[in-house]
């Protein structure tokens, strides 16, 4: 059973009137004891992703399960 799992993330920002699609459909798995990376240029949603698995903010859809259990 994964200990982190993300299913369809989708996260925007507003820029300048525009909008900026930071996440756009992520799908994760993370089983416990499992070692993961995140690798990628600046800009391609890293940190983002990383606070909406924290509850820091919030995405604009998709799921975020943390131990089998809904967090958004």
């Amino acid at each position: 059973m994964p200990i982190i799992e993300i299913k369809g993330l989708h996260a925007t920002y507003k820029l300048g009137g525009k909008e900026i699609h930071a996440l756009q459909g992520v799908d994760l798995s993370i089983d416990e004891g499992e070692f993961f990376v995140l690798l990628g240029p600046s800009g391609c949603g890293k940190t983002t992703m990383l606070r909406c698995i924290a509850g820091l903010e919030h995405p604009n859809k998709g799921e975020i399960l943390i131990d089998g259990k809904l967090v958004f």
